[in-house]
């Protein structure tokens, strides 16, 4: 049963909850299945590997895939700055899994990941088959992992990387591992920092972050559920690598990520909801017409997605 009011649009159940979210969890849902379903069609068109035993995806299909999870999940997508181009190490504060979404999205890059990654169902094998190098935390065989690094940018040209190690609330930066950086000196490839602001209704996004033992299924569940969302991702300029030793090199990159987010950084007053505000997983609870949203030093770049419900 559901209720409305004379002096209300909202349309609530009979428990006062918002009607609207219960419709768009499974709509949101229905459309993911089908977009990855799509995809497991596409993987054999767009990928192969070549005789070096590389995995080579056409990254035009990538970005309109990625670009749809996106559109579903209603994320309102800008940038500033100019984009890396290849060759180039590209590393980024990690706030969420959608940052290799929204990045495979913007840029024509594979990634680094973790390899627990590769045993998830159905999307560890698509990164896979998307490029993706899978490394063993706490490994420690520094060398072997640097010339993996080295041999995927001479031979792709760009790769991208979480040098935090783990995901953040996206408040602050974590220390960047420098062993990460090795491959970069040793190839002579710039490193270009990228920094991911996740934003809802102004604030710091609460609900994108990827953390606290929170499984995907959980965290999937709260993206669906609310309206939409906003990141915006900034392109700081490339730093040269030669001569450089890798843990300057690492804490160059970290600056200039950590000074774009501080230069961007939502008010005091816009960091906490309100008392008696909206639940959290139905916070955002806006709608999506084109308005000016805060950018990371220098004009921006709207990527308009599509919406739905």
């Amino acid at each position: 049963m559901y209720a409305s009011t004379a002096t209300s649009a909202t349309v609530t159940d009979v428990k006062g909850r918002p009607v609207v979210p219960l419709i768009r969890v499974p709509w949101r849902t229905a459309l993911l299945a089908a977009h990855f379903l799509v995809g497991l069609m596409l993987v054999p068109l767009v990928t192969h590997r070549d005789d070096k035993g590389y995995w080579l995806v056409n990254h035009r299909v990538a970005a309109w895939w990625l670009g749809r999870i996106g559109r579903i999940l209603r994320l309102d997508i800008t940038t500033s700055g100019t984009p890396p181009v290849a060759p180039a190490l590209v590393v980024a504060n990690h706030i969420s899994w959608l940052d290799p979404v929204v990045l495979g999205h913007l840029l024509p890059t594979c990634f680094l990941s973790k390899a627990e990654v590769r045993k998830w169902p159905l999307v560890g094998w698509l990164a896979m088959r998307g490029g993706t190098l899978f490394i063993r935390r706490g490994g420690g065989d520094t060398g072997s992992l640097s010339r993996v690094i080295a041999e995927h940018l001479q031979h792709e040209g760009m790769l991208t990387l979480f040098p935090e190690g783990t995901t953040s609330d996206g408040h602050k930066v974590k220390r960047f591992f420098p062993r990460l950086f090795s491959a970069a000196i040793d190839t002579g490839v710039p490193v270009a920092p990228v920094a991911i602001r996740y934003l809802c209704d102004g604030r710091t996004d609460s609900l994108a972050p990827y953390i606290d033992n929170q499984s995907l299924a959980e965290n999937l569940l709260g993206l669906l559920r609310r309206p939409g969302g906003e990141v915006h991702v900034h392109f700081c300029p490339p730093i040269p690598s030669q001569g450089r030793e890798r843990k300057s090199l690492a804490g160059a990159a970290r600056d200039a990520i950590a000074q774009a987010l501080e230069a961007s950084r939502p008010g005091i007053a816009a960091k906490t909801a309100p008392t008696g505000s909206a639940p959290k997983e139905l916070d955002c609870q806006r709608t999506f017409a084109a308005r000016a949203t805060p950018t990371l030093n220098g004009p921006a770049s709207r990527h308009a997605l599509a919406e739905t419900p």
